[in-house]
């Protein structure tokens, strides 16, 4: 049976000695990811699909980000828009032609 949302959870483990990550997840998106950049050693399975895994990684398949978060004054955000319209237009008459 799928885990409930209330239960879904992931949880990242690092090993200092060995420099490697033990990840567990039954976030689908996580596991999407996960399957990605390595293969399951342990896996729950229903209707075909994996509903929860466990992947092992190395230190340098995992890092954290910092979320960029751009304020734009209202004079930039106009000049972008401008630049926008500008390229459309621009790109519009050439397909025209």
């Amino acid at each position: 049976m799928a885990h409930p949302n209330e239960e879904k959870e992931t949880t990242a483990n690092y090993d200092y000695i060995d420099d490697t990550w033990n990840v567990y997840t039954c976030v689908p998106k996580h596991i999407t990811k996960l399957n990605k950049i390595s293969t399951p050693y342990w896996t729950e399975i229903e209707d075909g699909r994996i509903i929860a895994g466990k992947w092992r990684l190395k230190g340098s398949q995992v890092r954290f980000a910092t979320e960029n978060v751009t304020k734009m004054s209202d004079e930039r955000k106009e000049a972008s828009r401008q630049r926008m319209f500008d390229m459309h237009s621009k790109r519009a008459s050439i397909v025209r032609e």
